[in-house]
Parts: structure tokens; C-alpha cells; sequence
């Protein structure tokens, strides 16, 4: 019964007229599971909008430059920044088939504020989401919101669905206003995606697809090589020039993460609560070495944020390699001969991570410190980092995938999450850097701002509350025949409306 209900999505989708340019299947190795259907709910974003941005939409989206384009609603925002007001186009439709509404909105910015812990402190900054009529939804901040637009708090789904489906019906056959329906989905094997007939933006080239989830960056080279798929996500830099000269395609954006060796700072206890042992960390580790000889000199290397970001500053550097530097500082610090640490790493999704680990672990024994790299999954990497944020007896040090730059986020909200001690994931306590955060997120001059967004990368740079090693470049390689235009500076994922046959 099951495998006829598919059958019948697929036929009526391929039962649209077609077109010249039409991709009647297309087939992708992905890097990344959705720890949920629900995008309202999900724990980790990074993994799961990979396919769920496919489903899913806002009342706005985002243009090739990262920039919000008006596409299902107009808006208008007050001189302040203190409230939006979304006039929604009538007749836009989920595809179930109900028609969009403010109660919409509403109904889906709750769901987030209470099943999102990733955009909690996003969502505490709105004071009140209201529908003045059926079409219009207004927004009112209990602070100027600048980063509204790059946040994540508005990813809509139907309120009359879920009344109908019931919440555990609705979650596991997830229902958006975005270019693709969900069809079906084979945990830890595949998600499969059709074209939906009530999208109201331009039609897609690719009308069906299977998302196949492949954690093995070798396994995915393999696939594409023997024609199992058509592209593949998160490429792994060796593996590019090879592929470059068998005749296929690759396609690189500048997205999330920024590989870093990140701290729990709020264990008095732990060695690297001083800060000569950071920095002596810091000293250690040749991040120049790693980027070329390890990742094909790929990836770009920022100390905070990227170039051409709000609030870049090209004064901050990159810690010099010294080891010899660091073995004094240990020693200043009262360990001569080092220590054993732990050394986690964000396993599966992000090629480069794991090797970095390694390579990060040989640099440390070179100047006495004992670490040993030990995997975590997503979904386990931030449980650590919640209970990090206020378990003053966590002991945590690892080798992450930070969302500090080319998030899509604004770097105000991006810095804010990263290093408020009151922010989600933060293992980082400083009053000087909280009120230095809240007057940016206060500030509603761009030129004052950015200078205290400025101010916020000095502080952690200069007290090392982590390492940035190197900023990622995700690879997509894939059969001549087809291209791909993917959104640069924000999370890596898989448009298939992006996906066009070569021209």
C-alpha cells in the first residue's frame, strides 16, 4: 500500500505539463539526516534544512547575495526597527492545498518559540505577533530587530493541517509553502521530494528527487563515480581535482561552518580556563598548514568574522604557529609538562572536521598536551554544548563546526548566539562583552554598530575564547549535464530549484 501511495504522488507530478528544460528525476547524495520532518522543531538547523528548505519557506526569501526579496508578502518596517508588517498575497497555497493566512504566521512563530532551541532567543525578542486582518501579520520587537530577516523564526506551516493531520501525523508528513512536497522518507537511506503543483513561484526544472543520505564522504565520491547520483554534497577536497578531470562539475559557496577549537569556559577547574593555556593552544597549532596541506588550500582562513561581512575587521589576525611559545605559556601556567584534555569533533556532516581533529591532536602532543579525538553526531555535539552553557562541571573541549561567519545570519545575531551568556550554546562568560552584545543589539546606527560588532571580536579574540582554524567552502560535484547556483555566506544545502540542466 505504501510504496502505491508513492507511485501515485510521483505519476501525478510527472503528469504536469512538461517542459523542454524539465529534470524528470534527479538523484543527490546528501551529508546530513533531519533530526525531524517538523523545520519548526528541529534541534539541528545546519543538518536538517539541507532537505527541509526543499519543503519549506518564510514570508520572504533570500537572493543569490543573501539578501531578503519580497516573494509571498510585501512588508513595511518602521523607521525604529520595532515592528514588520507582512501583507501576505492571497492565494498562496501549502501543499496540502490551504491557503496561507496570518493566523499561519502566527501559529508557525509559536511552534519555533517553543520547540526551537536554536531561535529561543531569537523568537525572546519579539514582544507580539498579531494578524490585523486574514492577510496581515505585524511583528513588534521589544528591541530594534536588525537581523529579523536573517533569522529563522518565521519558517511557515499551516495551522489548519496541523488542527486536521494531529501533531504526530503532521510532523512525520511535513506540508510548506516552499518549491518541493514531501513524498517520502527511509530513515538513515533516503528522503524523496516531488515537485509541488501549488507552488506559486517559478517552476522548478527538477520535478522529482531522492535525497540519499550518505554520512561517508568516500561513499559519495564512489556513487557519483558509478553513476548512482547525479551530485553530490560536501565534496571532499582530494577528491576535486580528480573529479574535475573525469569531466564532472564542481560548484563551491562560502557557507557555515567555521572549523574552531572551541572551550568550556565556564569549568573553573579545567586547564584551559586560564587564558595563557588557550593561547598557548593557539600557538600550537599550525592552522596555515592544515588548510594546505590537508585541505587542498580550500577553505578560507578568518579569525572571526569573513570578509565583506557586517563588522569585518581586517586589524584581527590569525595566531602565528610557535611551539615553542606555547610550551613557555604552559609552563607559566603551571604545566611544564602538559595535560590530557579531551578533543571532540562534529562527526558526519562537514568534511575536513574530522581530519582537523586529527592533525590538531598531534599538534598538541608536540608541546605536552595529551588529546585524543573522539566523535559526536550533530544531535550529541549540541546536547554537550546546552548542557556546557550551564553545567559548571562539564568538561568539553573539541574541535567544532561553529556558526560564527557566512551563517546568514547577521553577524549581530551570529556573535550574539555565539557569546552571550545567555545565549543557547555559549560556554563563554564575560559582563564586559554581555553589555558590549546588548548595546549592538541596542544600536540602531550602522556605523556605530558595526564598530561595536568590531569591539565583540576584539574581546573574544583577544581573551581566546576559541580557535577559528578555517572557514568552509562547501564543494557540490556533480554530472556535466546539469549546474547548480548555490546561496553563498549561509548554511550549506541542497535547492533542487537551483538545479538546472546545462545551458
Amino acid at each position: 500500500m505504501r510504496n502505491r501511495l508513492i507511485a501515485t504522488a510521483l505519476v501525478a507530478t510527472f503528469a504536469l505539463p512538461a517542459s523542454a528544460a524539465d529534470i524528470a528525476r534527479f538523484t543527490a547524495a546528501i551529508t546530513a539526516e533531519p533530526d525531524t520532518l517538523d523545520i519548526t522543531s528541529t534541534k539541528d538547523p545546519g543538518g536538517s534544512y539541507v532537505v527541509l528548505q526543499n519543503i519549506y519557506e518564510q514570508l520572504w526569501r533570500m537572493d543569490a547575495n543573501n539578501k531578503p526579496e519580497k516573494s509571498v508578502a510585501d512588508w513595511t518596517i518602521s523607521p525604529d526597527w520595532h515592528t514588520i508588517t507582512f501583507t501576505i498575497k492571497p492565494g498562496i497555497k501549502f501543499q496540502s492545498g490551504d491557503e496561507l493566512t496570518a493566523d499561519d504566521a502566527i501559529f508557525s512563530f509559536n511552534r519555533i518559540a517553543a520547540h526551537s532551541p536554536m531561535y529561543r532567543r531569537d523568537t525572546k525578542l519579539v514582544d507580539k505577533v498579531e494578524a490585523l486582518d486574514r492577510y496581515t501579520v505585524r511583528f513588534t520587537f521589544n528591541t530594534p530587530y536588525f537581523g529579523f530577516f536573517n533569522s529563522a523564526i518565521v519558517n511557515l506551516v499551516s495551522k489548519a493541517y496541523f488542527g486536521r493531520k494531529g501533531e504526530a501525523n503532521a510532523v512525520a508528513h511535513p506540508d510548506g509553502i516552499g518549491p518541493y512536497k514531501f513524498v517520502d522518507y527511509v530513515p538513515a537511506q533516503y528522503v524523496d521530494l516531488a515537485a509541488s503543483e501549488n507552488y506559486y513561484g517559478k517552476r522548478p526544472e527538477v520535478r522529482a528527487a531522492r535525497l540519499y543520505i550518505v554520512k561517508d564522504e568516500q561513499t559519495r565520491v564512489e556513487k557519483l563515480r558509478a553513476g548512482e547520483v547525479d551530485m553530490i554534497m560536501d565534496t571532499p577536497y582530494p577528491a576535486i581535482p580528480e573529479l574535475k578531470n573525469a569531466g564532472y562539475r564542481v560548484v563551491g559557496a562560502e557557507s557555515w561552518p567555521v572549523c574552531t577549537v572551541q572551550f568550556q569556559l565556564n569549568n573553573a577547574d579545567s586547564p584551559w580556563h586560564d587564558r595563557r593555556v588557550r593561547l598557548a593552544i593557539a600557538h600550537a597549532i599550525d592552522g596555515d598548514a592544515i588548510v594546505k596541506g590537508l585541505l587542498q588550500g580550500i577553505p578560507k582562513r578568518y579569525p572571526e568574522l569573513a570578509k565583506g561581512e557586517f563588522g569585518y575587521d581586517p586589524t584581527i589576525k590569525n595566531f602565528t604557529y610557535d611551539p615553542a611559545l606555547a610550551r613557555k605559556l604552559l609552563a607559566e601556567a603551571g604545566f611544564p609538562h602538559g595535560f590530557t584534555m579531551p578533543l571532540y569533533y562534529w562527526a558526519g556532516t562537514f568534511y575536513g572536521i574530522r581530519e582537523t581533529a586529527e592533525a590538531v591532536s598531534l599538534y598538541l602532543k608536540n608541546v605536552g598536551i595529551d588529546a585524543t579525538p573522539e566523535a559526536l553526531d550533530p544531535t550529541e555535539v549540541m546536547a554537550m554544548l546546552r548542557r556546557s552553557a550551564t553545567d559548571t562541571h562539564q568538561v568539553y573541549a573539541g574541535v567544532m563546526a561553529v556558526p560564527l561567519t557566512n551563517t546568514g545570519m547577521d553577524p549581530t545575531e551570529s556573535v550574539g548566539l555565539m557569546y552571550l551568556s545567555s545565549g543557547p550554546i555559549s560556554n563563554y562568560k564575560n559582563p564586559e562583552l554581555d553589555a558590549t552584545i546588548i548595546k549592538m543589539l541596542h544600536e540602531p546606527d550602522n556605523e556605530k554598530r558595526a564598530a561595536l560588532v568590531r569591539q565583540v571580536q576584539h574581546i573574544v579574540h583577544d581573551d581566546v575564547a576559541n580557535i577559528p582554524l578555517w572557514d568552509s567552502v562547501s564543494e557540490y560535484a556533480m554530472k556535466m549535464k546539469y549546474d547548480f547556483a548555490p546561496i553563498q555566506h549561509r548554511n550549506a544545502v541542497l535547492m533542487l530549484s537551483q538545479v538546472s540542466l546545462a545551458r
